[in-house]
């Protein structure tokens, strides 16, 4: 299993090094590629890597399910015009590593803090499955990144209860 860590400069993210990304933010997004709110959250998630990209903020994305082959995550990227990392996690490690149970969630790694900051939706365009708000008022993981960038370092992990599909973690 490919690990993935935070931002360098000129990649959205790296495998494992133990020296030189202390000062950097990771967005873990966990997809599922039949999952009709993952695939409504893609442009988001594009606008937000597309802002943050050289501001040392990491994105990738995990697929927890055992049918994500790489032809079919390749081809959701493609389709959903996702540029930054796509990785497979078909054992679940990284969704039970970061506490993850619904696609799409996300979870923010603070590597100055060497921490778990922000766990949950990327927005409330969602308030359950099948009821979207026409314009979403909190928008959590603009928020989080933005407050990481102007230093608001926070006690304790933040978290907000994601809408989606539930991760299967018994197959």
């Amino acid at each position: 299993m490919l690990l993935v860590t935070p931002y360098r400069e000129g990649v959205g993210s790296c495998t494992r090094s133990d020296s030189g990304f202390g000062d950097s933010l990771t967005v873990y997004i966990f997809l599922h590629d039949e999952c009709v709110i993952s695939q409504f959250f893609t442009p988001e998630l594009t606008r937000l890597f597309e802002n943050y990209r050289s501001k040392k903020v990491g994105f990738v994305g995990y697929f927890p399910n055992a049918a994500a082959s790489p032809e079919k995550m390749s081809a959701f990227g493609e389709a959903y015009h996702l540029d930054f990392p796509l990785i497979q996690d078909q054992y679940k490690a990284m969704a039970r590593k970061f506490g993850v149970t619904i696609t799409p969630e996300v979870a923010v790694w603070d590597h100055q803090l060497d921490m778990l900051i922000y766990r949950g939706r990327i927005d409330d365009s969602y308030v359950r499955v099948g009821k979207r708000k026409l314009h979403p008022q909190h928008f959590d993981l603009q928020e989080a990144i933005d407050g990481w960038l102007l230093g608001q370092h926070h006690t304790g992990l933040v978290q907000t209860q994601a809408i989606g599909c539930f991760i299967n973690f018994t197959e």
